[in-house]
């Protein structure tokens, strides 16, 4: 059940493009938006999904919400796809795109 859905999370261009811009990064969840030239809404569900597998840590500052890599849980996943052809191909086709 988990693994379907990283798997789905991970399908997405738009998260694996903030998973990217995160990196560099804290950001707010307007930043996000602005950068991807998406609705806040829309980027808010991106970025809730990604928090609620892990991927994310978050912290509310005053009436926003900043959003980070869990660096443990990416690295952890790296690993994994390491071992795993199916997904290192999907990740790869993700990056590439």
């Amino acid at each position: 059940m988990v693994l379907a859905k990283v798997s789905k999370a991970l399908s997405d261009q738009n998260r694996m493009k903030i998973l990217s811009y995160l990196s560099s990064g804290e950001k707010n969840v307007s930043t996000v938006a602005d950068k991807l030239n998406m609705e806040e809404n829309l980027a808010s569900h991106h970025l809730r999904v990604l928090a609620s597998l892990g991927f994310l840590k978050n912290e509310k500052k005053g009436r926003e919400v900043f959003y980070k890599l869990n660096d443990k849980k990416i690295v952890s996943l790296i690993k994994d796809l390491k071992r795993n052809p199916a997904f290192r191909e999907m990740l790869l086709r993700s990056l590439e795109e």
